[in-house]
């Protein structure tokens, strides 16, 4: 009896260790398989999704997007890349990083881009330096312009008998308040300097497409355009599907890298690494405190009306509400939306 408990456990053990050996080998295995992935050519996927602004709040925010970019410029197994837009634009400095991210890995392999529903403004920014642009002929495009937005709730608190105290430093430290109107030498002041951005936005296209300056201050009065009509302004090279633009950018990739027709060059997204994973859970906590005013979390990715976020916050004012730290420095935007 006792030599059977012994040549039981005995079995019980051999088995357990070759399971363990088992998995052990299949695991280096597997991932030996996944590394071979990794390295051998391929072209790599990349979406901007819903409204740019510096927040890390998604894979397929503005600033995730950029990182990865710059990434990818070191990759020596990604031959090319699809840059997936769907944006209808957002904050200036975000979509000036993006577009900066995509010039500088365009210079080292072929970038091209593919438009899906929109984008527009910081969107069509962010995708004027790529190799190659291509767009369905409904996609909406173009809104080339910057726009900064605020509210004047002075007679409606005069009304109700609220006045409005302010202490400040300077004469312009609360310009845009909506507690008093605007005054002149203010409007001027903002106008100048949505001139500057305007600008160097257009001189930014001007490059990134190779088209004569003139021509992209015409066509950036802040109109919308189709695919069909931004390809007819030489805003974009192609009409065609995101699988057309994959086509195209594996032929471009084979050619930039002298590799031949029979190179498969497959299209994958590569996973997000735990450092870019932690960085968009640590700034989703913050989220509220870093932007007063909008919430762009509760509303799916694109920008709520200015008026109507700054509205909600005064009101949580007025009703005794513990309010957010806040300020009323108002963000200036690459014209977005569509309603």
């Amino acid at each position: 009896m006792q030599i059977n408990r012994i040549i039981a456990l005995t079995l019980v053990v051999v088995c357990f260790i070759a399971a363990t050996f088992g998995i052990q080998r299949r695991q280096t295995e597997e991932a030996l398989d996944f590394q071979k992935a990794l390295n051998r050519d391929r072209l790599e996927l990349v979406s901007i999704d819903g409204a740019i602004s510096g927040a890390r709040t998604s894979a397929a925010g503005a600033m995730a997007v950029r990182d990865r970019l710059r990434e990818l410029i070191e990759d020596e197994s990604v031959k090319g890349v699809l840059l997936s837009i769907n944006s209808p634009g957002g904050t200036v400095g975000a979509s000036k990083e993006l577009y900066q991210a995509v010039k500088d890995l365009s210079e080292k392999k072929p970038v091209v881009v593919s438009m899906l529903d929109q984008a527009t403004s910081g969107g069509y920014y962010a995708a004027s330096p790529a190799t190659k642009i291509y767009a369905n002929a409904g996609s909406i495009t173009g809104s080339i312009g910057v726009i900064l937005n605020g509210f004047n709730a002075k007679d409606l608190l005069d009304r109700v008998g609220i006045k409005s105290q302010t202490i400040k430093t300077g004469p312009y430290k609360d310009i845009l308040s909506p507690f008093r109107e605007l005054a002149e030498p203010e409007r001027q002041l903002l106008q100048n300097l949505l001139q500057s951005t305007y600008q160097e936005f257009i001189n930014d296209v001007s490059k990134g497409r190779k088209m004569d300056l003139e021509v992209v201050r015409n066509l950036a009065d802040g109109r919308l355009f189709t695919g069909r009509q931004a390809k007819e302004n030489k805003l974009i090279d192609e009409l065609g599907t995101q699988d057309q633009a994959i086509a195209d950018l594996r032929g471009l990739a084979r050619k930039k890298f002298d590799l031949p027709e029979s190179s498969e060059l497959p299209i994958s997204r590569s996973p997000a690494s735990f450092e870019r994973l932690l960085d968009q859970l640590l700034s989703q906590v913050n989220l509220n405190v870093a932007l007063p005013f909008f919430n762009l979390a509760g509303s799916g990715g694109s920008y709520d009306s200015l008026s109507g976020a700054i509205a909600n916050q005064l009101t949580s004012k007025l009703v005794g509400q513990n309010p957010q730290a806040t300020s009323f420095d108002p963000p200036i935007l690459l014209m977005p939306n569509l309603p």
